[in-house]
């Protein structure tokens, strides 16, 4: 795929004043859309959407004149330009039958997903996003149930059609979460995953935690076989016991896991960077610290630290004492400032893990 761009829209800008000065205003895309502008018709951009793993995801609907950019120079698009884009999920022919709809207005776009794709995302003017199944659908509003956590609100969501600014037709995680409520009852956690939940200092982490199965553990620390959002293997790290506030082993969000795993084994999409073949287990854990001081300064590392607002980091150590290392982060696809941090707080280091190898990738190509 060739041609790629980045998408904000007027609803995903945040605005700060500099100072107490409301004249100097910074604009700071907080969200945005990657892909192909496929065409442009009746008000509406149609953009078959890229992922930040470099997926190739469903298609997008975007109202122009709700388009505060476009641009086709980012970092997010220079490390695009370096990798082939993947279709795992099998997209393209999805893809190509949503491109076929004919439609002159929104109205007619509900139509054709209503019939096609029910379980739809959509984005409204002022950033907010909805994502549930259609229920009920005239030329003024729609009405959805949303999705809450792994199950759907009894009662639906009004949404006027006018306040509609982006929906998503087609997307995988949409339709294996749809496809998963068909088959509800036939999964609980077979697989023995867990969420685990961490202390942090600041009260905005709270909740925060991490899916996936425990691989090897002793006293002190464990190795988690991490997972995103759609069940794939994200990582293989190492976390640090007196960190974890407590581990969950029963709910319906693990029970969901444990369909996603099945799905994407049965894709051949479980592990696409083979990280399960990357890492030897035998032998005792290496602690984080012990494993910061053996790391090389030209890889890529990822950590989380307890202290700080955005715990997760990707960066470079720069320099490490007994007590503490330094970190150049590496933020959209460039290495930004340096962050110091104590090996006493570091909740978890990866030994191997998506993030790192497409950074890795990208740092090595970029020079």
């Amino acid at each position: 795929m060739n041609n790629l761009v980045q998408i904000t829209l007027n609803a995903d800008q945040e605005q700060y004043n500099i100072g107490d000065d409301e004249s100097i205003t910074f604009i700071d895309a907080s969200s945005y859309y990657i892909g192909k502008i496929i065409a442009k018709k009746h008000g509406w951009l149609t953009l078959e959407s890229v992922d930040q793993d470099g997926n190739l995801g469903g298609i997008v609907f975007i109202k122009e004149d709700q388009i505060a950019k476009i641009e086709n120079e980012t970092p997010m698009l220079h490390y695009f330009a370096i990798t082939n884009i993947k279709d795992p999920f099998h997209m393209k022919q999805s893809n190509q039958s949503v491109l076929n709809w004919d439609f002159t207005n929104l109205y007619d776009l509900l139509v054709n997903i209503t019939d096609a794709h029910p379980f739809i995302t959509v984005e409204v003017n002022n950033g907010t996003t909805y994502t549930g199944v259609i229920t009920q659908l005239d030329k003024n509003e729609v009405r959805i149930l949303e999705r809450n956590g792994n199950m759907l609100d009894q009662y639906p969501t009004v949404i006027p059609l006018k306040d509609i600014v982006c929906l998503d037709a087609n997307s995988i995680d949409n339709y294996l979460f749809l496809q998963y409520l068909k088959r509800k009852g036939n999964y609980n956690n077979k697989l023995e995953l867990v969420e685990i939940y961490f202390n942090y200092t600041f009260d905005d982490q709270f909740g925060n935690f991490a899916i996936g199965k425990i691989l090897k553990y002793d006293e002190e620390n464990l190795i988690l076989e991490s997972l995103n959002e759609l069940g794939q293997v994200e990582s293989i790290a190492v976390i640090s016991r007196k960190h974890i506030s407590h581990i969950t082993e029963e709910s319906d969000r693990l029970n969901y896991f444990n369909y996603l795993i099945k799905w994407q084994k049965k894709n051949n999409s479980f592990d696409p960077d083979y990280l399960e073949h990357s890492i030897n287990l035998s032998g005792e854990i290496k602690s984080p610290a012990e494993i910061i001081e053996e790391w090389p300064h030209d890889r890529v590392i990822k950590i989380c630290d307890s202290i700080y607002h955005y715990p997760d980091r990707l960066g470079l150590v720069v320099d490490r004492n007994t007590e503490s290392f330094d970190l150049r982060i590496l933020t959209e696809y460039n290495l930004g400032d340096i962050s110091d941090h104590e090996y006493d707080d570091l909740i978890s280091v990866d030994l191997a893990g998506s993030d790192m190898i497409k950074m890795q990738r990208f740092i090595e190509y970029d020079g």
